[in-house]
């Protein structure tokens, strides 16, 4: 069996019985994180440490998990030498370092726990002078590698890594939060932030453009749960919002619909939340970065919703919350989403009142919410893969790479990207508008659709396609390049 030393910080100043509840929890996530691998592994605490017992031939993913269990400062591979004197610990730094150090300049930093007849500095300056000959000499402020040695009772532990953890506290130590999640890049860093300070999280997502947007959403969610909610299988949360652009477009004012499509979203999110035990709800807003997101807005957003609501990444700007997304594993996947804009106005207000979002939420039907609540579907993190596997298999043709001859191309972005660029022949329209427009145009054409990212022209095509059209999607880049 190999060993890794577990380093944890915020919880080892915790007081005696939250320190040992924490422990307990960091010890238990570790073990469960690497069972969920097929990893058998034992953990042994010591005094401010974990020893994590691994078979030899699993260290490295042992490393890479325990890297991202929350609460977890760093870690490190070692060997252990049990010893009597110090030149046993001399002999140990030899057997181990010898060969590693051949043309390199070292360092030895030594950290001691413990009643020894000498200190940390007699142990640096005796490995150091054993191993200088094999070595380019001792550079204790630019070495090419260190070497580290941790002293505890009547054991040595070796180490030339120190591998950063997420930090924070163990996960489940504060509680369960119910996180709205778009696929985009700030709503899952905003739950890895309240993860990382030790909630539970679950995850609720409205779906306007389904089944592509539901697609977008899952992979976004299991990328980061999958990674990171170690000891916790998450509950998803997919309601079926489409509902809301009939809504909205015949009752509400247009330049309030970003505005009330946030407050719809936090009554939703509320009610379920309740129904989980949920102590808050978990936002990506970051201050002023969109239109809904004014402090204006985000107090009437906010008014009457009987639930904290916990936002993160507040006072932080895009690239920082974009880096964090690198750092996490979900930019990629969020690369990937568009914003389906079917009810976000182009002249959006920024200053909307408590009593102007009151009475545009009161236009709504009074069971609107109900119906919302009634289409909601769960399911577990563990098995989004299998879900989007099932959901793509509608959508498999839907991307095409040509359009065909006399097909109809429709551009669903707005008019002015549209009169920026557009594919030679391209009808603008608005995605409210599509089915219409189709129903026009007659069904005994082929109809290929493109818009920004992909996500509206995909729903669009399937749209069409339920409704008896014959109708595809086409990447933008593509047709740039053919026109």
């Amino acid at each position: 069996m190999a060993l890794i030393l577990v380093r944890y910080g915020e919880v080892a100043i915790k007081g005696a019985g939250t320190r040992s509840r924490m422990e307990r929890l960091l010890m238990h996530n570790i073990i469960s994180g690497l069972r969920g691998i097929g990893v058998n592994a034992k953990v042994i605490k010591s005094q401010g440490r974990l020893f994590v017992e691994v078979p030899d031939d699993r260290v490295k993913e042992g490393v890479d998990l325990i890297s991202r269990v929350f609460g977890v400062k760093s870690l490190s591979p070692v060997k252990a030498y049990v010893f009597k004197e110090l030149n046993d610990i001399v002999n140990a730094a030899i057997k181990e370092w010898s060969d590693l150090i051949k043309g390199r300049r070292f360092a030895v930093r030594v950290h001691r726990v413990g009643s020894h007849n000498f200190t940390s500095m007699d142990v640096a300056k005796a490995v150091g002078a054993a191993l200088k000959p094999f070595s380019a000499g001792v550079d204790l402020e630019r070495p090419d590698i260190e070497l580290f040695i941790e002293i505890r009772g009547d054991r040595a532990y070796l180490f030339t890594e120190v591998i950063n953890g997420p930090g924070g506290l163990p996960l489940g130590s504060e509680g369960k939060l119910l996180a709205l999640i778009s696929g985009g890049f700030d709503s899952p860093v905003a739950a890895w932030f309240m993860m990382r300070r030790g909630s539970y999280v679950d995850a609720l997502f409205c779906s306007l453009a389904y089944p592509i947007d539901v697609i977008n959403f899952l992979r976004v969610s299991h990328v980061l749960f999958s990674r990171w909610s170690i000891g916790y299988d998450p509950r998803l949360f997919i309601i079926d919002c489409s509902p809301l652009i009939g809504e909205f477009r015949a009752k509400a004012d247009p330049h309030m619909w970003s505005v009330l499509f946030k407050r719809v979203l936090y009554e939703v999110a509320s009610r379920v939340a309740r129904s989980i035990s949920a102590l808050g709800i978990v936002t990506g807003e970051s201050l002023g970065q969109v239109s809904s997101q004014t402090l204006h807005n985000l107090m009437a957003i906010e008014h009457g919703i009987d639930m904290p609501i916990y936002r993160p990444l507040i006072g932080l700007d895009k690239d920082e919350i974009m880096n964090y997304a690198r750092r996490i594993g979900t930019y990629e996947e969020s690369m990937r989403t568009e914003e389906f804009c079917a009810i976000f106005s182009e002249k959006p207000r920024t200053r909307v009142t408590i009593d102007e979002l009151d009475n545009e939420f009161r236009k709504l039907d009074q069971n609107f919410i109900n119906n919302l609540l009634n289409s909601v579907v769960t399911l577990r993190v563990s098995a989004a893969v299998k879900v989007i596997d099932e959901l793509m298999l509608g959508t498999n043709d839907v991307e095409i790479d040509h359009v065909p001859e006399n097909a109809v191309v429709i551009d669903l972005r707005s008019r002015g990207e549209y009169e920026t660029w557009h594919y030679p022949g391209a009808v603008n329209v608005d995605v409210d508008k599509l089915v219409s427009t189709a129903e026009s145009l007659g069904r005994d054409k082929i109809y290929v659709l493109y818009c920004s990212r992909g996500l509206s022209s995909r729903w669009g095509a399937l749209e069409l396609r339920r409704l008896g059209f014959k109708a595809f999607s086409i990447d933008i880049d593509k047709l740039r390049r053919s026109s």
